[in-house]
């Protein structure tokens, strides 16, 4: 299941046990409806609201989430798996912020996610005069190699440290869940595979090999299926 639809699931997963709740949704609101799919799984009023809120909502501008894009696009660039727009890094950014924007959740949205953006924008400019959009992807990359590490320890950048590090967590975590960053990870869950023994250039860079008697043995593939027996010596007979 794709990200965003797992968080549209939560969403409809009882909204025909509320009837309440779907009374308040407008006809232009029904296309988050038709986008989200059912489970029969049980959610409070109060969190269906909250969902409903969430999906409904707004919180980044236009600009905003173009700039999340940009710098996006520069921690991951595009590859032949696809590319961060393709992944859903950036709604993956939007719903976070929403959802986290509570006081429970100190305002996560506007004092770290917002917050990024507009100190990045501060040395983006102060620099080059230019906000992130209007940067070249050079320019900004050499804003990101003083920010990138924590061992930096110049004392003007730690805020802006600390919140790449966020914003490149953020990135990763929403490419490397999403569809295509699995496929960029080569991850191929539980699938059956066929053992034929270390690869050749492997046991060359140890210089090792193996006993040709144990390979016609260990690794036929014809055999795979046959338990193994040994003599009173220890010998392998199969």
């Amino acid at each position: 299941m794709k990200r965003r639809d797992s968080i549209k699931t939560m969403f409809l997963g009882s909204i025909g046990a509320s009837l309440t709740l779907e009374s308040c949704i407008t006809s232009e609101d029904k296309t988050v409806l038709d986008q989200v799919w059912q489970y029969n799984y049980g959610r409070t009023t109060e969190e269906l609201k909250w969902d409903y809120k969430v999906l409904t909502g707004k919180f980044f501008s236009d600009t905003e989430l173009s700039t999340i894009e940009k710098i996006a696009n520069i921690i991951i660039p595009p590859n032949e798996y696809g590319s961060i727009k393709e992944a859903g890094v950036v709604e993956l950014f939007e719903i976070i912020a929403k959802d986290f924007s509570t006081p429970a959740h100190n305002q996560y949205g506007e004092k770290v996610l917002r917050r990024g953006l507009i100190v990045f924008e501060s040395i983006c400019n102060s620099r080059f005069d230019k906000s992130i959009l209007e940067c070249s992807d050079e320019q900004i990359k050499s804003i990101f190699d003083d920010i990138a590490y924590s061992d930096n320890k110049d004392e003007e950048l730690q805020e802006a440290i600390r919140l790449f590090a966020v914003y490149r967590g953020m990135v990763l975590t929403g490419y490397f869940t999403s569809e295509i960053g699995i496929k960029d990870l080569g991850y191929k869950g539980n699938t059956p595979n066929v053992w034929d023994g270390v690869p050749e250039e492997i046991l060359k860079d140890y210089s090792v090999s193996y006993d040709e008697e144990w390979i016609s043995r260990c690794v036929d593939q014809s055999k795979r299926n046959d338990l193994a027996e040994w003599d009173e010596d220890g010998n392998l007979l199969t």
